[in-house]
C-alpha cells in the first residue's frame, strides 16, 4: 500500500535573480565612468572671461646708461680721508676729501698747537708762575697803600716818603711783569699761527667742482660713456660696457691723480639702447625700468639721436637718477604703443585651417570663432570679434 502516491510534486525552476543583478551592477558602473569622465573633462577645462583692459606694446633690450658726471682726482700722495659720503648731495664748492701729504708731520703740529693754546690760556686765566708773581705785587701794593694812608694820617713824613719809594718800586715792577706776559702772550699767538699755517700746507682740502650726487662707484667707462659725446658711440662699444654697481674700497693712502669720488648730476641723464622698431627721432617715448623693484616704474624719455645706421637709439630722461646711480646696464621695455580694448590671454589663442581665434564656450559648448588681434605683448592679446563677458577656452 504505498500512502503518498496522491500527492502532487511541484518542480522549481533555476532562479534567474542574481543574473540580472549583476548586469544592473555593470550597467551603474558604467554610467558613473561616464560621470566622472565628464566631470573631470569639465573640472580641468581652463576657462577665461573676457575683460576690458590695457596693453603696452613694445621691445625689450638692454640698455646703458650714460651719465653727466665728473671724477674728482686727488692733487697729491698722502692719507685720504673722505669728508663725503656715498650718496649725498654736494653744492658746487662743498669739501669732498682732504689728503694729508705727511700723517706723521700733522700729528707733531696738532699737539704743538695745544700746547700752545694750553699756555696762552694759563696765561690770560692767571695759572702760570708769572701771573703768581703778579698776584703777590698787587697784595704788597694794596699793602703799602694802605700803610701809606695810615702814616699820612699820623703825619710821619719820614715814614710817608720810605712808603711812596717802596709803592713806586712794587708798581714799576708790576708794569714789567705785565709787559713780560702780555709779550709772552704774543709770542705765543706768533707760533700758533705758524703752526696753523704749517698745519693747513700739511693738508690738501678738495672741493666739489660741480653741484649733485657724490659716488664711490668709479667702474672705467667714465672716460667712454661721456654724454657730450655720446652721438660717437658705437653699438659695439656699449656692448662691451659692464655692470659693477658695487661700491670699491677706497685704499687709505693714494697717489697723485688718483681717482677718488665722481659727482653725478642725477636730474639729467641717458639710456643707449639696440632699436628694435623704426622709431620717430626728437619723439618722447615711456620706458619700462624691469630691474627695480616690481617691474613697474615707467618713465618718460625723449629720443634725441638715432645712429647713422639705425641700430641705436640715444634717449634724454630728465627724472631723478638715485636707485640707479651707481648702475651702468639695466634691462628696459621700450613702450611703441598703447591699446586699450577687450583683452585676453595669449594661451587663448588657437590655430584652426591656418585661421587665428579662440573656442567660445556657449551653453556649455565650445566652437571655434575667428577674431583680429589689435596689439599684443608677451603675455597678453587686444582683440576685436568678442565682447566682455564672453567666456573662452585656455590652453593647458
Amino acid at each position: 500500500m504505498h500512502q503518498n502516491s496522491n500527492k502532487k510534486v511541484i518542480y522549481l525552476k533555476p532562479k534567474k535573480k542574481s543574473f540580472f543583478l549583476k548586469i544592473r551592477f555593470i550597467l551603474i558602473l558604467f554610467f558613473i565612468g561616464i560621470l566622472i569622465f565628464v566631470a573631470h573633462h569639465f573640472l580641468h577645462i581652463k576657462t577665461y572671461v573676457v575683460s576690458k583692459g590695457t596693453i603696452d606694446e613694445g621691445f625689450f633690450s638692454d640698455a646703458v646708461i650714460i651719465k653727466n658726471e665728473k671724477v674728482v682726482l686727488s692733487p697729491t700722495n698722502g692719507k685720504l680721508e673722505l669728508l663725503v659720503d656715498s650718496g649725498e648731495r654736494v653744492r658746487v664748492g662743498t669739501p669732498v676729501f682732504r689728503v694729508t701729504a705727511d700723517a706723521r708731520k700733522k700729528e707733531i703740529y696738532l699737539q704743538e698747537i695745544t700746547e700752545i693754546e694750553d699756555k696762552i690760556k694759563s696765561l690770560k686765566d692767571g695759572e702760570d708762575t708769572s701771573s703768581i708773581s703778579l698776584n703777590l705785587i698787587n697784595k704788597s701794593i694794596e699793602d703799602i697803600t694802605q700803610k701809606l694812608k695810615d702814616a699820612t694820617d699820623i703825619g710821619d713824613s719820614d715814614k710817608v716818603k720810605l712808603l711812596e719809594d717802596e709803592l713806586t718800586r712794587l708798581t714799576k715792577e708790576k708794569q714789567e711783569k705785565i709787559d713780560s706776559n702780555e709779550a709772552n702772550i704774543n709770542v705765543l699767538q706768533e707760533q700758533l699761527e705758524q703752526l696753523k699755517n704749517m698745519l693747513n700746507e700739511s693738508d690738501t682740502v678738495v672741493y666739489a667742482p660741480i653741484a649733485g650726487i657724490v659716488s664711490l662707484n668709479i667702474d672705467g667707462f667714465e672716460d667712454l660713456l661721456v654724454a657730450d659725446t655720446l652721438k660717437e658711440l658705437t653699438y659695439s662699444q656699449l656692448q662691451a660696457v659692464s655692470d659693477d654697481s658695487s661700491n670699491r674700497d677706497l685704499s687709505a693712502i693714494i697717489k697723485t691723480n688718483q681717482a677718488v669720488i665722481k659727482i653725478i648730476d642725477n636730474f639729467s641723464w641717458y639710456l643707449a639702447l639696440k632699436l628694435e622698431y623704426q622709431m620717430e627721432e626728437g619723439r618722447s617715448y615711456y620706458i619700462k625700468l624691469l630691474d627695480d623693484a616690481d617691474g613697474s616704474e615707467k618713465i618718460k624719455a625723449k629720443l634725441i639721436n638715432i645712429s647713422e645706421d639705425g641700430s641705436t637709439g640715444f634717449f634724454l630722461v630728465n627724472t631723478g637718477l638715485d636707485s640707479l646711480l651707481d648702475s651702468r646696464k639695466i634691462k628696459v621695455f621700450v613702450v611703441t604703443g598703447t591699446y586699450t580694448g577687450n583683452i585676453i590671454p595669449s594661451t587663448g589663442l588657437f590655430f584652426n585651417e591656418g585661421r587665428e581665434g579662440v573656442y567660445i564656450i556657449e551653453q556649455g559648448k565650445k566652437h571655434f570663432k575667428p577674431i583680429e588681434i589689435i596689439a599684443r605683448n608677451g603675455n597678453d592679446i587686444i582683440i576685436d570679434g568678442l565682447k566682455p563677458g564672453d567666456k573662452i577656452l585656455l590652453k593647458k
